[in-house]
């Protein structure tokens, strides 16, 4: 019902402005978002996020296919090696495992898994916004407002940021933890499960990127809605009553189609995110106070308060990655409070009934969507406030643990801990045969 009163709407707005030529043409444009999406796709892909059968169909929009056999071959060809990594990491350190070693791996695929239950809502997410852009782009073009987005250069000089910082992790890692015993086991312990944690810097981009991609929809919502005249009262030769009570309507439905997008991108990778910030926030608690309690920096050896170097880098961009995704989120936020500041300077007695209408039915419409705000699974609220709850958390940790520094649990803790740094340091020391 919602989907045929806002295309009777859109269709009445484009008679009243005069814009019926070169409709189907803008309709159809593709849009930045369809063209960057397609390098999220293919890094969502390879990591496993996203199944390999779910390509552009011809409309543009996602769809699975069920035709060709060779997807279905791909999409188990790279379970199995995952599959095979992660055998070939587990025993590794055979039979002594960190638990470093158990976050990595179940953090490593909870995230898949995660994913790949919520795939037919992050599909729907996904093609939700597709749609949508083919909705806004002409009423844009019509009021001459410049869509809010970065480009593909833009998103593509991000990617080629986090890439070269990737790389540069990498470099710094081996020329302070030189590997002298080049095998699978190696390989696999240094590219798949070892920092800088490619899988992390996935989920981070590709929530980023959706997220952005949302917020800039919001504010081009609110720029139809500063197109409006001032007082909302017809202008002789520029607006008609009529013209502003479509524009207030076309902008209503507008608005709850995108906070309806962002229940779905609850319902895609809500799960996600929660597995993503609780083993997270686990394992920096973890490192924080290993590097607290036993202090390298004092160290009278160089070599190790430089290779201390890592782990705080390591620390460091597991909190950079999680406040990144909420900074994203609280733009949109503030986008959806905005909104409301600009329905309540007007003076509703004063106005047609018409437009009285549309504002009481936006003001009714708002708070119902405000239930529906971004959040791990409904666990916890992904917002600003979540930053203070992660640094008390972390604190209120390492004070506990600190003071719990004689149990046996502790004491196991730091034991491995140690054991295992001593590992990595030898291996590194052996020469190749």
């Amino acid at each position: 019902m919602l989907k045929v009163v806002f295309y009777s709407t859109f269709e009445m707005s484009y008679i009243s402005f005069g814009y019926l030529q070169g409709y189907k043409h803008i309709i159809d444009m593709t849009t930045i978002f369809h063209i960057t999406l397609r390098t999220i796709l293919i890094i969502s892909k390879c990591m496993g996020l996203i199944d390999i059968s779910y390509t552009m169909g011809p409309n543009g929009l996602l769809a699975r296919n069920l035709k060709s056999s060779f997807y279905t071959f791909l999409e188990i060809a790279r379970m199995i090696v995952l599959l095979i990594f992660t055998y070939i990491y587990f025993h590794q350190f055979d039979p002594e495992f960190h638990i470093f070693q158990y976050i990595s791996i179940l953090k490593f695929w909870v995230v898949i898994i995660a994913t790949r239950v919520s795939t037919i809502w992050i599909i729907k997410f996904i093609n939700g916004i597709i749609e949508f852009d083919r909705k806004i782009t002409p009423l844009s073009t019509n009021l001459m407002v410049t869509q809010h987005s970065l480009n593909k250069k833009q998103w593509d000089r991000i990617f080629i940021l986090f890439i070269a910082y990737l790389i540069g992790f990498k470099c710094l890692q081996i020329y302070l933890y030189p590997i002298k015993i080049v095998n699978i086991s190696s390989l696999v312990h240094s590219l798949v499960f070892a920092p800088p944690y490619v899988m992390d810097s996935t989920v981070t981009i590709v929530s980023c990127f959706f997220l952005q991609n949302l917020y800039f929809r919001f504010q081009t919502l609110i720029d139809f809605w500063k197109c409006l005249p001032t007082e909302l009262v017809a202008v002789p030769g520029q607006w008609t009553r009529i013209e502003i009570v479509v524009l207030m309507e076309n902008t209503r439905l507008l608005h709850s189609e995108l906070c309806d997008l962002s229940r779905k991108f609850t319902q895609g990778y809500g799960i996600l995110l929660l597995g993503f910030y609780t083993f997270s926030f686990i394992s920096m608690l973890i490192g924080v106070y290993f590097i607290v309690n036993n202090d390298p920096l004092s160290s009278a050896n160089t070599a190790e308060k430089f290779r201390v170097v890592i782990p705080l880098i390591v620390h460091a961009q597991i909190f950079t990655f999680m406040v990144s995704i909420i900074v994203s989120v609280s733009f949109i936020n503030e986008e959806r409070i905005k909104i409301i500041s600009y329905l309540r300077l007007y003076r509703i007695s004063n106005l047609h009934l018409d437009i009285k209408r549309q504002i009481k039915m936006f003001m009714n419409q708002i708070p119902a969507y405000e239930l529906d705000q971004i959040s791990a699974f409904g666990f916890f609220y992904i917002n600003l406030n979540l930053v203070t709850s992660i640094i008390v958390l972390l604190i209120t940790g390492i004070s506990t643990m600190i003071q719990m520094k004689d149990h046996p649990i502790i004491l196991q803790l730091n034991h491995d801990t140690k054991s295992l740094l001593m590992k990595l340091f030898k291996s590194s020391k052996i020469k190749l045969n």
